[in-house]
């Protein structure tokens, strides 16, 4: 928990993530992620992480947008087997387009 209090773009992330849920009627407790449908959690990560990769760029933080990319390729492009087939195609677009901002494309 530390490590989000005491990041500004994770706070921000948390934030969005926790309002996304809500707006899509999820109650936030302790099950929320195990509870829920897998299309919603995701959904509600890939908006929280455009938000967070949206006010890096603002604040001109090129260095944290390139390691949470490379964050997310890792671990969710690559090596996340629960990633609802629907939104990989978001998630390749979201990744792509702050990829070409920062000049990590291929």
């Amino acid at each position: 928990m530390d490590d989000v209090l005491g990041n500004e773009y994770l706070l921000v992330h948390e934030v969005v993530e926790i309002s996304e849920l809500k707006k899509m009627g999820r109650h936030i407790n302790r099950r929320v992620i195990v509870d829920s449908p897998k299309t919603v959690i995701y959904s509600a990560h890939l908006t929280a992480l455009e938000v967070e990769l949206s006010y890096a760029l603002y604040k001109k933080d090129f260095d944290w947008i390139r390691m949470r990319l490379k964050q997310f390729k890792e671990s969710v492009l690559e090596n996340d087997p629960y990633l609802p087939a629907e939104l990989r195609p978001q998630a390749i677009i979201l990744f792509r387009k702050f990829c070409s901002i920062v000049g990590l494309c291929e």
